[in-house]
């Protein structure tokens, strides 16, 4: 019946937090079990009961749908996930312009490196992305 945890485990893997997890992941083996006991006592070998209860209980889609709550969250934290990376990726694009621009202008700028304080300032908003992320992620 450790097969039947590990498969959940792996299933629920980056959907959930660790406590809501372990909750549906006791109440799904639960359930598998109680297939699998059903199917051996109709005479299939365990192994094979437990393979084919495993096979019969779909993705981890199919159970979402009966808890819509948790396919909303998982949408949610998808959304900051990606809105994370793009201030990351925005974030970088404007350090590399800002560099180059002062780099390139130096003669102009003298020994003023204004860049940093743009490399700075620009900071908050990928670390403000990342703290809504892991706050909605818990």
């Amino acid at each position: 019946m450790n097969k039947i945890k590990a498969y959940l485990s792996k299933l629920f893997k980056d959907l959930l937090n660790d406590e809501d997890k372990k909750e549906l992941i006791e109440i799904l083996t639960v359930s598998l079990e109680e297939k699998v006991d059903d199917l051996v006592e109709q005479g299939t070998p365990v192994d094979e009961a437990i393979d084919q209860s495993i096979s019969e209980f779909g993705d981890a889609e199919d159970v979402l749908v009966a808890f819509p709550e948790i396919k909303k969250k998982k949408k949610l934290i998808n959304k900051r996930k990606d809105q994370f990376y793009f201030s990351l990726w925005a974030y970088l694009i404007v350090v590399g312009l800002s560099v180059f621009f002062n780099l390139s202008f130096y003669q102009f700028f003298q020994e003023f490196k204004w860049f940093i304080m743009v490399i700075i300032a620009v900071l908050f908003w990928p670390l403000t992305m990342l703290y809504r992320y892991l706050r909605v992620k818990k």
